[in-house]
């Protein structure tokens, strides 16, 4: 969006309304979690889940829109720094977009600072009744799917496994470029499931994944957020599921994708079972392998 469009579209809005960011252990994030716990709408224990996750705190974690100095609605925000091809991104993935309902009609403007920031803008859950503002303000909305399979194969039990899971620290990093070994301690919290799995015959063969286990209502997923090198996992997968299913003692895998061919887990399986949601982003290099770090799928 053009500067000069953004600024007249600033300079419509009341002049009772500002935006401020939101930073940890400042005087406004006391009032902005008083402001959230407030709320009837949503559940604080779920939101401070969220608000936990510190990728870099230099950035906000959040904005606040204030009516005659009171906060009146809250944009959360989890900001990162990716290299991509040898190219510096800033992203921002954005949740929990809350407005009290006598002043949603200016609820726009808490996206207006991020958008003149010009970094890489991304919700994975926006609200419905949400999309077409995000769409007046030059996000894109595309679907993303999200795959669920079964780790137990009865063939796969008698093929030869030579791969093996490497889990120590010093081992791994020895393995990592400076890309991977970044994103690797970005993801230090001891919630992500983090290991390299290589070729027992040639070790510089190897992918690294990073994963949670999420508990669904009659069984944990082995949820893989990302992977280096997903045409190994692809060529492997047999070998490699049967590694994960007998590591991390789960039975189901998933993974998110927006393109089939982004999509590392198998289709030779019985039991799968694919999801559709749709997403808004913005400022999206053309040139970027999709995946779901720094944000609050996670």
């Amino acid at each position: 969006m053009e500067k000069i469009q953004l600024e007249k579209i600033k300079n419509r809005a009341p002049k009772k309304y500002n935006v401020n960011e939101v930073f940890f252990n400042s005087k406004l994030e006391t009032q902005t979690i008083e402001y959230l716990k407030n709320q009837n709408y949503l559940t604080y224990e779920g939101i401070n889940k969220i608000l936990m996750i510190k990728f870099n705190e230099t950035y906000p974690f959040g904005y606040v829109l204030k009516c005659d100095n009171e906060i009146v609605g809250f944009l959360g925000t989890i900001f990162s720094q990716r290299k991509i091809n040898n190219k510096n991104y800033i992203y921002c993935n954005l949740h929990t977009w809350i407005v009290n309902k006598s002043h949603r009609l200016n609820s726009y403007l808490l996206l207006l600072p991020l958008i003149e920031r010009n970094c890489l803008i991304m919700t994975f859950t926006p609200v419905k009744s949400l999309i077409g503002l995000y769409q007046k303000f030059g996000f894109e909305k595309l679907e993303m799917k999200y795959k669920v399979i079964s780790l137990i194969s009865f063939f796969g039990f008698f093929k030869k496994n030579l791969l093996r899971i490497e889990k120590n620290f010093d081992q791994i990093k020895k393995k990592l470029n400076e890309d991977e070994w970044k994103i690797y301690q970005d993801h230090a919290d001891s919630s992500f499931i983090k290991f390299i799995v290589f070729d027992v015959n040639d070790s510089s063969n190897f992918t690294l994944i990073i994963s949670t286990k999420v508990k669904k209502k009659f069984f944990n997923v082995f949820n893989i957020l990302y992977i280096s090198n997903k045409l190994f996992v692809k060529r492997n997968w047999q070998s490699i599921s049967k590694k994960i299913l007998k590591e991390f003692k789960v039975y189901f895998c998933g993974q998110y994708f927006l393109d089939e061919t982004e999509c590392a887990i198998s289709n030779e399986t019985s039991l799968s079972k694919n999801f559709i949601r749709n997403i808004c982003v913005k400022n999206l290099p053309a040139d970027m392998r999709f995946d779901i770090l720094y944000s609050e799928i996670i």
